[in-house]
């Protein structure tokens, strides 16, 4: 099919669906599901005549010839975001070899895995969608005719790769101090066909985040936002796991700040010792217990004691903002006494447990003017538990742990990059494939079969262009300086 016959296509679709409309022109939805479906019809054919076209040309190539000679061609199809493109694909034997050495080598000059079913594009599409919903709904984003399963979604996920390259920054930022805030989200497992309850367990699924400073967001007064902020996650199990996070998160800083001005970096949280580590690897930081957990602690003891609640909170804050230098021992002395009042003693004790273990960190957040206050709990719940935690459901490990990382990267980089992290992790899925047919397939240099190829790509050109008078000095410019950048 040519271009002309596709522009006969869309026009007779478009027409057909300016009658149906006039005939009835209260349904406009149906106006726009046809002009839709039109156009995604002929995109679709467009993109397979192309990909037809230079299987076409590989195969009439004399550089191809003389390494690999034609076996059959067969029709394959990728699911892309218009819809199934369906093209020919030629499958050749390199020469001298006694058996084996089979390849295509359209895929390989697109970057495309022998099995892989999807274009970059539609990839995309199914790990957005798969960030905001299930997998099974996720499936049904693509307009297409092939199987999708919710297995293929969980698949695609699966295959991001571990790490997420940083990218280079514009430009190298300047700060004094840096906020980094942590906390996690409590994930189910999932057990495969195991049906007791009692066996399934849990995981935790880490966050972080650097900010620079807050900022009233406007139009509300008791709304802050976070300047710059940027989000590191995933499950980093053990030490050896945690020193990989902190050790990217200085990672981060190194290459986006100018380090030498920075005077200090406040890490917040609620005192989980992988938390508290992060002060160990970042350079020039600080622990800061968290507010929020401090004061859920405070109200929890307070609580015990029904009749003094309200006494009892205001001593705790007095003695925790007291400047005396025996303030530490008073509010031990004050929560024994507590202890020794109470019915129920376990919130006391986490109470205690708290804060005289990391008194030096309580005692800095309620005195530095720096520090102002930690969201990490509110960030764990828009960023990961929305996604993982908030409804039933049971994750695998390394599902958990790239939808973590997915969600970050989205929210790092936005929606229009999503590409660079589905073109890394097939690159990354490339390089640890093993076999003979890659290394054969790198042989062939694409310069070499498209120099080899002008004339017979010229002629194409041409016959296109034909078609559609006017864009021939233009088309023929733009295909020189192609073939001059090679």
């Amino acid at each position: 099919m040519d271009i002309v016959s596709l522009l006969r296509l869309l026009v007779n679709g478009l027409i057909e669906a300016e009658a149906k409309f006039f005939s009835n022109p209260k349904d406009l939805y149906a106006l726009e599901k046809a002009t839709k479906a039109t156009t995604d019809a002929v995109a679709a054919q467009f993109m397979s005549v192309v990909l037809s076209s230079l299987d076409e040309q590989i195969r009439n190539s004399g550089v191809r010839n003389e390494r690999y000679s034609v076996q059959r061609t067969r029709k394959r199809t990728l699911v892309s975001s218009v819809g199934d493109l369906t093209f020919d694909c030629t499958l050749y034997r390199r020469k001298g070899l006694a058996k084996g050495g089979y390849v295509s080598l359209l895929p390989q000059m697109l970057g495309l895995d022998k099995h892989e079913r999807f274009t970059e594009e539609a990839e995309v599409l199914l790990l957005t969608e798969a960030l905001k919903t299930s997998y099974a709904e996720a499936a049904r984003v693509l307009p297409s005719k092939q199987q999708i399963t919710k297995t293929t979604v969980m698949n695609k996920v699966h295959g991001t790769a571990d790490e997420m390259p940083l990218q280079e920054p514009e430009e190298i930022k300047n700060a004094e101090y840096l906020f980094v805030e942590a906390d996690e989200d409590h994930v189910a497992e999932q057990h495969g066909d195991q049906t007791s309850a009692e066996e399934n367990g849990s995981f935790i699924s880490k966050l972080v985040y650097v900010y620079e400073n807050k900022s009233v967001t406007e139009g509300y007064t008791d709304r802050k936002q976070l300047i710059n902020k940027f989000y590191f996650s995933g499950l980093y199990p053990g030490p050896e796991g945690n020193t990989k996070l902190w050790n990217k998160v200085q990672a981060y800083i190194d290459s986006n700040y100018d380090t030498d001005k920075i005077k200090r970096v406040f890490v917040s949280g609620d005192a989980a010792s992988w938390i508290k580590n992060g002060a160990d690897h970042l350079d020039k930081a600080l622990f800061c217990a968290d507010k929020y957990h401090l004061m859920q602690y405070i109200n929890h003891a307070a609580g015990q004691l029904k009749d003094e609640k309200e006494n009892v909170k205001n001593e705790l804050w007095h003695l925790l903002y007291s400047k005396r230098k025996k303030a530490k021992a008073r509010f031990n002395e004050y929560t024994l006494r507590m202890l020794a009042s109470a019915e129920k003693t376990k919130s006391i004790e986490d109470l205690r447990s708290y804060v005289l273990g990391n008194w030096a960190a309580v005692r800095r957040t309620l005195r530095n003017k720096l520090v102002n206050g930690c969201s990490a709990e509110s960030h764990v719940s828009h960023v990961l538990s929305d996604r993982l935690s908030s409804r039933p459901m049971g994750w695998s490990q390394i599902g958990a742990d790239r939808m973590s990382k997915i969600r970050c990267y989205e929210r790092n980089h936005g929606r229009e990059k999503m590409i660079d992290l589905v073109r890394y992790s097939r690159e990354k899925r490339n390089c640890q494939r093993t076999g003979t047919d890659d290394e054969m397939v790198k042989k062939v240099q694409v310069r070499e079969i498209i120099a080899d190829h002008y004339d017979q790509a010229k002629s194409y050109i041409e016959r296109i262009q034909a078609t559609i008078p006017g864009l021939t000095i233009r088309k023929t410019v733009s295909i020189r300086e192609q073939i001059h950048l090679l």
